[in-house]
């Protein structure tokens, strides 16, 4: 069977349906891996700087896929063990709303960052762990606020990219036309 082999870096670009460069800022875009068995890895979020423009190293993606694991929701293997197949996708509002309404309802009661700002060090590991857990909660909420996928009328999300990462390489490169 085969397994999934994370590229060295992945270069994305953004064009309109005219085949111009898309200069677009904070277009959010997630990676959906297929496990062998488990449960799927969600790699999300990466956004386009202010040319249109994505890149995304192997860490960058080591580092989603620990994230994801982390919250321990459900049951996940890790991404060695995934098919090759992947999708790049473009994150629909319907998601987006599901995303945030999630995080808001959990952040509105968390008091881990104010705690740790009150007390500091005094604490200990454990809870400067969680104050920063929450700051990037928070953080990654902002991002999917702000993010360009809300200013669209895009409802569901959308397929971009299938490809295979069946092979050790150093560089892939996606053109990908968006018409949201």
């Amino acid at each position: 069977m085969q397994t999934l082999f994370l590229p060295d870096v992945i270069h994305i670009d953004f064009y309109d349906k005219n085949g111009n460069a898309l200069h677009q800022e904070n277009i959010l875009i997630g990676i959906h891996t297929f496990a062998t068995r488990k449960n799927n890895i969600d790699l999300s979020p990466f956004l386009s700087d202010k040319d249109g423009y994505i890149t995304i190293t192997k860490e960058h993606l080591q580092k989603r896929a620990d994230f994801f694991i982390s919250y321990g929701i459900m049951d996940y293997g890790s991404l060695d063990s995934a098919k090759p197949e992947i999708q790049i996708y473009f994150w629909g509002n319907d998601s987006i709303d599901r995303y945030m309404d999630y995080w808001e309802m959990i952040l509105k009661s968390k008091k881990d960052r104010q705690q740790y700002e009150m007390w500091g060090d005094i604490m200990g590991k454990f809870a400067k762990e969680s104050a920063e857990l929450e700051i990037r909660e928070r953080e990654e909420l902002h991002l999917f606020e702000t993010c360009f996928n809300r200013k669209t009328k895009q409802r569901q999300d959308v397929i971009l990219v299938s490809d295979t990462w069946d092979k050790p390489i150093r560089e892939k490169n996606y053109k990908i036309t968006l018409s949201v």
